[in-house]
């Protein structure tokens, strides 16, 4: 018997998907958790014009269309293997003009869990926790689950 999501709660699972490879631990996470639950899993990877690694060089030559490809691209690749590994859930993709937290924000608001990757920063990775989870963290609607790669 699958017990009550409570009103509302019927948008599954989502993984928010980050191009530094942060978030793999919490793709197993949020596929494992999918799989245990018997409920779909959305993956969540935005992208924007000036992505953060490119804020020294703000006269980047690649073109929209360009980081859209490419934003689509890895997602498939940090994707690459789950259906096979975790063959009974539902896997669905989003792939998002837009910041993260916004992103994530609107998925999470159907969602039973949001599942997001931390490093942390300020050289104090093992104690705090990065600005996308932080402000995850005050607001989001559903519960959170943040994971932090191994030491």
């Amino acid at each position: 018997m699958r017990e009550s999501r409570g009103p509302g709660r019927d948008g599954g699972i989502v993984v928010g998907v980050d191009s530094a490879g942060v978030a793999d631990h919490a793709l197993r996470w949020a596929l494992h958790e999918a799989g245990l639950r018997g409920v779909p899993l959305l993956a969540v990877h935005t992208w924007r014009e000036v992505a953060a690694e490119d804020w020294n060089d703000l006269t980047s030559d690649i073109s929209d269309p360009d980081r859209e490809r490419d934003a689509h691209r890895l997602l498939a690749e940090r994707l690459a293997g789950a259906t096979e590994r975790f063959p009974d859930v539902e896997l669905h993709r989003s792939v998002e003009h837009d910041r993260p937290v916004r992103a994530l924000l609107a998925h999470a608001a159907r969602a039973e869990l949001l599942v997001i990757g931390s490093r942390g920063h300020a050289g104090f990775t093992g104690m705090l926790l990065g600005s996308t989870s932080r402000a995850l963290a005050h607001c989001a609607p559903c519960p959170l689950l943040v994971v932090r790669p191994p030491a």
